[in-house]
């Protein structure tokens, strides 16, 4: 396996305005230092906690976040390994980044607001080959027609609107529309949490096999673990802008080595009427605000093994027992 995407040292801060000038008062330091790999074909988990600022990577990875947040700060490299050579994302301009938007899309969490509603299936699906391609428009209705039945949906389907579809056919629509381009890398965004406990394991089952038919790599965002673990290969664990644990799927869902990961991993609830009661780790206080954040290890406030040195400086990455983990004092 080769590396397609790399994410060095990311860093993104958010300001925050106040008074009657509107003047820069503090900054929320949403992703603070995060780097991982993803393989060519492989899924990467990025799980935590909501405001943990795992969805601000993915924006920050696909490069949208300069067009949707006023001054927000990004630093660090996002390194995508095109067919033409390596090229930085978190550098490029709007008008730039648009001859690699086509290698890199993106599956949004809510259905319901990610889709026009003024559009049909079939130009919501059309539009992003409009924009990428130069194919007659005979070409691109066959496209259409072939991208809608590799997700299950008819061509008949294609001349109705978003609000006759239920959650779960939009979001097939939605990830119909991020395979119009031949995409090498999809990040989805939480693409089940929207949907019924029923139809999530469809959507899951389906991205995996669209995945071995066109060797897609996904950068798979959640907070649902269980989720997580059945899709990906490994998985990277997200708390208050720092990866605290990445590795194997298998191996951090079986034996986490990270306090917040054990705590994470012990609320997954686990049908097992034989299973401990008390198996479930209580953390102690409320998770910091990212506007406060703690010196240091950002975790240590809840730690149940912290130290003194703890609040020193930001624990780095370290292998142990196969992973790596950014904890001094596990064993």
């Amino acid at each position: 396996m080769t590396a397609l995407l790399e994410v060095q040292d990311l860093k993104v801060r958010f300001p925050v305005t106040g008074g009657v000038l509107s003047r820069k008062i503090g900054e929320i330091r949403a992703v603070d230092g995060v780097s991982f790999t993803l393989e060519r074909g492989e899924t990467l988990g990025l799980v935590g906690e909501s405001g943990c600022g795992k969805s601000t990577v993915g924006r920050a990875v696909i490069n949208i976040l300069r067009s949707m947040s006023y001054g927000v700060e990004i630093t660090g490299k996002v390194l995508y390994h095109h067919k033409n050579g390596v090229v930085d994302l978190a550098t490029l301009s709007r008008s730039a980044m648009r001859p690699y938007r086509s290698d890199i899309q993106m599956i949004f969490q809510d259905p319901y607001s990610s889709l026009n509603p003024r559009m049909t299936v079939n130009q919501i699906v059309e539009e992003p080959l409009k924009i990428h391609t130069k194919d007659s428009s005979q070409a691109r209705r066959r496209r259409v027609g072939e991208l809608l039945g590799k997700v299950g949906l008819t061509p008949e389907q294609s001349n109705r609107y978003p609000h006759e579809f239920s959650g779960g056919q939009r979001q097939r629509i939605g990830i119909a529309r991020a395979l119009a381009t031949n995409p090498q890398i999809i990040i989805a965004d939480e693409p089940v949490s929207a949907l019924d406990v029923s139809i999530q394991a469809q959507v899951i089952n389906l991205m995996q096999d669209l995945q071995d038919e066109f060797n897609l790599s996904y950068l798979f965002i959640a907070h649902d673990l269980s989720v997580v673990r059945h899709i990906s290969d490994r998985i990277a664990v997200m708390y208050l802008g720092n990866i605290v644990e990445i590795g194997p799927a298998e191996l951090i869902y079986s034996s986490p080595l990270h306090p917040y990961s054990r705590a994470l991993l012990s609320a997954v609830p686990r049908p097992d009427p034989d299973a401990p009661k008390d198996r479930r780790i209580q953390l102690v206080g409320d998770v910091p605000s990212p506007l406060q954040k703690p010196s240091g290890c950002a975790f240590r406030t809840r730690c149940p093994i912290a130290r003194p040195t703890c609040a020193d400086a930001v624990p780095p990455l370290e292998e142990k027992e196969g992973r790596w983990v950014a904890c001094p004092w596990v064993p």
